[in-house]
């Protein structure tokens, strides 16, 4: 079988993880680099040693046949012309978060994702960071028994200059959209149940970007569980990613575990040995896990994870977190 052709559509920091992913994976190749500017893409081209169409027009991209996946990442607010489109195109889709910034956004891309049958991934790149998946299966393997609260937290200063996209409501969103979505993807993901209600409250300091930089939200889940997260630009201090996972067997902080169903005997904390979500710089993120696993799926035929119709869950309870924080008042779910 030949390899898998792949064009990626918005190619600015995040692109090249993409790129150096799908040349480690020998299913790959990629085929084809779209962006309004040329100068990245060439760049990227003659470093990687890439043999592939330079291109400003994403529609001459999606016309090849030799391109079987599509990679948006773009800017928030143009994410969604750019899903629709590939599948219309029949192509396979990795959306870099978030989603969008609007459901009705999100609900597009799911419709035409749903009419053309294609396979999505959402890049909540955290789902293949070790201790993640560690965590993971420590619950499934039950070792914190009855599970009746998870908090995850992003911290990460993001002090946009005057007019760059990210800092705008436009094309940034809010806190919780442009980053904070990946505590709350991982806080849906461990807790094992989905969010009914949403009450936070959010902060706006001196820092520059036009939404408030910190915000801090409180779930309550279907099966009992509550959660909280917090979202914060603003702190002067080193990236944190903090995780809490907390049970009538056991508990957890970040890499300090509790366990004694496990570890008969245990007094105190152990420390689990391996890499931490301990840095905002996208070179550290595992994005050969989510691309790897990516192939897999489409060459499987299994339903990859995070997917779209997953991801919306997470984009429901960020923007209602959101909304809790303006209108100051709880948000239900089924209402966003």
């Amino acid at each position: 079988m030949g390899k898998l052709g792949v064009g990626i559509i918005g190619c600015g920091w995040v692109a090249e993880e993409y790129i150096k992913a799908f040349q480690q994976d020998p299913r790959s190749e990629v085929r084809a680099l779209v962006s309004r500017s040329l100068e990245r893409p060439r760049e990227y081209q003659k470093k990687h040693g890439l043999e592939c169409l330079i291109t400003s027009d994403a529609a001459e991209m999606l016309k090849r046949t030799d391109v079987d996946v599509v990679v948006v990442c773009t800017p928030h607010d143009q994410h969604t012309a750019y899903v629709v489109a590939a599948a219309n195109a029949g192509k396979h889709v990795i959306i870099e978060k978030p989603v969008a910034l609007t459901m009705g956004e999100v609900r597009r891309q799911q419709e035409a994702v749903q009419r053309a049958g294609v396979k999505t991934v959402v890049s909540f790149v955290l789902h293949w960071n070790p201790l993640l998946q560690t965590i993971d299966h420590l619950i499934e393997q039950g070792a914190f028994g009855n599970i009746f609260m998870v908090e995850v937290d992003y911290f990460h200063r993001i002090w946009c200059d005057p007019g760059h996209w990210l800092g705008t409501k436009q094309q940034g969103g809010t806190s919780m959209l442009a980053a904070g979505c990946h505590a709350v993807d991982a806080l849906r993901w461990f807790a094992r149940s989905e969010a009914v209600e949403v009450a936070a409250y959010g902060v706006q300091t001196e820092n520059p970007n036009e939404y408030p930089g910190t915000t801090t939200a409180v779930i309550k889940f279907a099966d009992g569980k509550v959660g909280r997260t917090t979202s914060c630009f603003d702190a002067r201090m080193p990236y944190v990613f903090n995780i809490g996972i907390y049970g009538t067997a056991g508990s957890l902080r970040n890499d300090q575990l509790y366990a004694p169903k496990l570890f008969p005997g245990q007094n105190g904390f152990l420390r689990l040995p391996c890499i931490l979500p301990d840095s905002g710089d996208v070179t550290h993120h595992p994005f050969q896990g989510e691309v790897t696993h990516f192939l897999d799926c489409i060459l499987e035929d299994k339903s990859p994870f995070p997917d779209l119709d997953d991801a919306a869950k997470t984009m429901a309870l960020c923007i209602a977190a959101d909304n809790s924080a303006e209108e100051g008042k709880p948000i239900r779910l089924d209402s966003v």
